[in-house]
């Protein structure tokens, strides 16, 4: 363990040519390091050139036994979990994270102590912001897993936004789609997109699993669905939950569309993408969805739309059939029972498979 606090010393080096750059010393091991900063373009002051080190200077200590917790501000705490913590998550996670502590809460809380983050001054801060109580529920959230990894690194003692208090109500309805307006679109689409459309709504998938489906996932003796991976761009991931990782009944009408897609297309190989790209690779969701699904939605007379209409009408249609409280979660596979209103355990693979097979049958009815 450390003997003494490194706090370093930080200089400034003329250059001749170019900017002058902020250099920083320090002791690590009773040896002497230095590194350079940033340049005066990019770091003007001796404030923000300090800001810049105190990340590093939190990982350098993280030992030492009399850390002067009151001198620790939530810039430096932000800045430590981007590098050392939020190469964990999914990239398409990690893009809105970013997104939150560079919009968000660094601008307003960056310069604060962490020992000065209070509860109440926090909540107030967040019903303030003019979003949504869902982005702003996300906000805080993001605060919280900020001040985990504070505890973890024993910064504090405890994480003053667990009492922080945000309803994250949606201020409309999510927007569901009737079986007569998604055959409506279907009718408008083209392939590939028209059976990617199809396997979505009948099945109920994120528009991450849908992407990310091989053909070899697909076991067509027994007519079943296994998701296990998720696509985001050119990233791979594994399922979001485990319970996302469960098995879906596919209805044999289904299966027939799903061959003939298979025979029209250029990747056929189990570990080929069911809706691979000219490149084999997964589609970029985002985009098609764009160039060709909303266009279709619009000239449908739909309006507006995202991939979770698919997702929010398929459990619209389940819970309309009469679907077992139960059998409506595990279709769904929510981690989280409350989220399904589950009321079992368990449902069985009969019961799963007549939902699936009433749902196929109401959207592609003539």
């Amino acid at each position: 363990m450390q003997t003494r606090y490194q706090y370093g010393t930080l200089t400034l080096r003329k250059r001749k040519a170019g900017p002058d750059v902020w250099q920083w010393r320090y002791l690590e091991g009773g040896r002497r390091k230095a590194i350079l900063i940033g340049t005066t373009e990019r770091l003007p002051s001796k404030a923000s050139a300090l800001r810049a080190i105190e990340s590093r200077r939190l990982s350098l200590n993280a030992n030492h036994a009399q850390m002067p917790f009151r001198l620790v501000k939530l810039g430096a705490l932000i800045d430590r979990y981007i590098a050392e913590e939020l190469g964990r998550v999914r990239h398409d996670t990690q893009i809105s994270y970013k997104s939150m502590l560079s919009k968000w809460i660094r601008p307003k809380w960056g310069d604060v102590p962490l020992t000065s983050v209070k509860t109440v001054p926090v909540e107030a801060w967040i019903t303030s912001i003019r979003r949504s109580p869902q982005t702003r529920g996300h906000i805080r959230n993001m605060f919280h897993i900020l001040f985990q990894s504070a505890m973890r690194w024993e910064l504090v003692d405890g994480n003053p936004i667990s009492l922080v208090r945000q309803s994250r109500a949606r201020q409309k309805i999510p927007r569901i789609l009737t079986p007569k307006e998604f055959r409506a679109l279907l009718s408008d689409l083209a392939e590939p997109y028209k059976t990617m459309v199809l396997v979505a709504g009948c099945l109920g998938l994120r528009a991450s699993e849908l992407m990310g489906l091989q053909w070899g996932d697909i076991d067509w003796d027994n007519l079943t669905v296994f998701i296990r991976r998720s696509a985001s761009g050119s990233h791979i991931y594994e399922t979001k939950t485990e319970q996302s990782n469960k098995p879906v009944p596919l209805d044999s009408n289904l299966a027939e569309v799903l061959l003939r897609h298979r025979e029209a297309s250029a990747y056929k190989a189990p570990t080929d993408f069911v809706f691979a790209g000219d490149s084999g690779r997964p589609r970029w969701r985002g985009v098609l969805f764009r160039d060709h699904i909303q266009p279709a939605a619009e000239k449908a007379g739909i309006g507006r739309i995202g991939w979770h209409t698919f997702r929010h009408s398929f459990s619209t249609l389940i819970h309309d059939m009469g679907t077992d409280l139960a059998v409506q979660k595990e279709l769904l596979r929510h981690a989280d029972v409350k989220t399904t209103m589950n009321i079992y355990t368990q449902a069985m693979a009969p019961a799963k498979r007549r939902a699936i097979r009433k749902i196929t049958q109401k959207l592609l009815e003539a």
